[in-house]
């Protein structure tokens, strides 16, 4: 209770919109932050498939004829649903690795209201169209989700070699519009 009171609570805690936590305490674990997001409005982004490789060395474990990642999707369903709001979408995030685009499908059969933390697109390696492999697609195009890429907007390779400060940010600036416009063209597909 005191570590989602910290984060989403008012101050002397962050009052953040959203917190990222680990489900592998157990469920019981997760209850304070879900209770606080829910009473408060505010999101809770549980790890699901992280992005990252050595994912798979707990992830891909069987558990009951499933793996891991499948069966903590399976154990939030029915909090996605206690936290659906009128728009829809549930206010608990299920973070869902572009660099897995095939589990990420398979997460949304399971998570149909929850909005996925997608990592991993551009410098892990996984495309647009990875990183939207489990949105869902309807008359708007495609949505589901907020799609995140730190080092491939943050350190392009043009900034690396940038001369100038204002040259840095010019480099910046092309990364983050030709993110955006990689998205938004793999969301309208």
């Amino acid at each position: 209770e005191g570590y989602a009171r910290a984060t989403l609570g008012p101050a002397p805690g962050f009052d953040a919109d959203c917190v990222t936590v680990n489900p592998y305490m157990g469920k019981d674990s997760l209850e304070p932050f879900l209770a606080l997001a829910e009473r408060t409005a505010k999101g809770v982004a549980v790890l699901v498939r992280t992005s990252n490789p050595g994912a798979r060395d707990l992830q891909d474990l069987d558990v009951g004829g499933a793996p891991l990642w499948r069966r903590t999707a399976e154990m939030i369903a029915p909090e996605s649903a206690r936290l659906r709001g009128a728009n829809f979408w549930s206010g608990l995030m299920a973070v869902a690795g572009a660099t897995y685009p095939d589990e990420a499908r398979a997460l949304r059969a399971v998570l149909p209201d929850a909005l996925f933390l997608v990592p991993g697109y551009g410098a892990q390696g996984a495309s647009a169209s990875d990183a939207v492999a489990g949105f869902v697609t309807n008359k708007r195009g495609r949505e589901g989700g907020v799609v995140n890429s730190s080092r491939a907007v943050l350190y392009p390779p043009a900034a690396q070699s940038a001369p100038t400060l204002d040259a840095w940010r010019a480099a910046i600036s092309e990364a983050m519009a030709n993110a955006a416009a990689e998205l938004r063209a793999a969301c309208a597909n």
